[in-house]
């Protein structure tokens, strides 16, 4: 069962760390996000099991099956429901995109 946030719920939040895993974004992300391979990202995470992680993704599939997969594996990850389309559409703040990491 995937568990989600908002855009409403994540845009309020604070102290989440929220990772892009984007295959081919555009030049924009969420301000603050990381970016990271999530195919990558889901064999190495780069982050503890007890750190409250959001992943998005353009659409809101790919970032749920990568969170459910380390949420069985004992990681707090969280899927962003719909994606960054959904973040765009609310017309949430956005800033250009960083550099990717690798794990």
């Amino acid at each position: 069962m995937s568990e989600r946030i908002t855009v409403q719920e994540l845009a309020g939040s604070r102290g989440l760390r929220i990772i892009d895993i984007r295959k081919a974004p555009d030049d924009r992300q969420i301000r603050g996000a990381e970016r990271y391979d999530g195919e990558a990202l889901a064999a190495h995470p780069p982050f503890e099991p007890h750190e409250r992680v959001v992943l998005y993704c353009g659409s809101g599939n790919s970032c749920s099956r990568i969170a459910d997969d380390l949420r069985a594996r004992g990681y707090d990850t969280i899927a962003l429901a719909g994606g960054y389309a959904a973040w765009q559409t609310a017309g949430y703040d956005t800033a250009p995109i960083r550099e990717q990491h690798t794990t």
